[in-house]
């Protein structure tokens, strides 16, 4: 009788890592599943309230009043913040809005494995899925906000320039690293529960270190013994990613680098996705056991 020497290749040792390739391959089989979740978390997030989805085009809307009411007028009428540009509103809607919708992905991935135990002790399918489309309900809920910086830009005086082309680039990169981050945060989460009630401080914290309420290029103009921070900042994924989004809508902005800029935001992309990628598969088969 015949002996199996090994197992055939498209067979996976129980308990052991998936091949990349296969686990892609079974999430693009499972793209409209994952669709489906995502719409349906966007359309259930406000179902109870009184406005319903119009809060995805209210809340920016708030949310730059308060931020330019503290650090434009209050503030700004008390000779605070330096380095802050002329057209601060557009600076400000740019900063608030890339950043928060990066947060919200990432910080959406921390509950999107231990919030679904039961649909993954139901269901085979590939677990990425789960915070995938917690980052693609984000893309779909960021067209409002996309509305709102473009009537910000327009009625700032901002011109539409070809650098408007740029930005689906830029946020696909950004895309690429908050779905890395939530893939990230997923599996510690799962592993530290207490995880989510730390990603809120972190991410506050990050806040007041990603340039969103100043422009670090004209502080370092103006005290040139601190240029080194310009490329410090580059080390910061969400400055980079920032920059990068007020360079191609505002052509008041302008970065002392923008080559550095980009080849950072590609860095960063590649590197929190695959690493984020092979981070979770690590734990692909412990999902939903414990």
């Amino acid at each position: 009788m015949a002996t199996v020497s090994q197992a055939p290749g498209e067979l996976i040792p129980l308990g052991g890592r998936p091949r990349m390739r296969d686990y892609l391959a079974s999430m693009w089989q499972r793209r409209e599943f994952t669709l489906n979740l995502a719409a349906g978390q966007l359309r259930g997030q406000n179902m109870d309230t009184l406005l319903g989805n119009f809060w995805q085009l209210i809340n920016p809307i708030l949310l730059i009043g308060v931020y330019f009411l503290v650090f434009g007028l209050l503030l700004g009428g008390l000779g605070g913040l330096p380095g802050r540009p002329e057209n601060f509103i557009g600076f400000l809607s740019v900063g608030v809005f890339i950043y928060s919708y990066q947060q919200r992905g990432i910080i959406a991935g921390a509950s999107s494995i231990v919030n679904n135990v039961g649909l993954i002790r139901s269901l085979q399918f590939p677990r990425a899925v789960l915070p995938a489309s917690n980052v693609i309900r984000e893309v779909l809920g960021f067209g409002s906000s996309l509305l709102v910086m473009v009537l910000v830009m327009l009625a700032t005086g901002e011109g539409v320039t070809w650098n408007w082309l740029w930005f689906p680039l830029i946020f696909v990169l950004a895309t690429m690293f908050a779905f890395g981050g939530s893939l990230i945060t997923a599996r510690l989460t799962e592993s530290v529960r207490d995880t989510r009630n730390l990603l809120p401080f972190v991410f506050r914290l990050l806040f007041y270190v990603s340039g969103i309420l100043y422009d670090i290029t004209r502080f370092t103009d103006q005290l040139p013994e601190y240029s080194y921070l310009d490329e410090l900042f580059l080390l910061n994924p969400f400055y980079v990613f920032v920059s990068l989004g007020r360079w191609s809508l505002m052509t008041s902005y302008q970065h002392g680098n923008p080559p550095l800029l980009w080849v950072s935001g590609v860095l960063w992309a590649l590197v929190a996705l695959v690493g984020g990628m092979h981070y979770f598969l690590g734990a692909e088969k412990r999902y939903g056991r414990g």
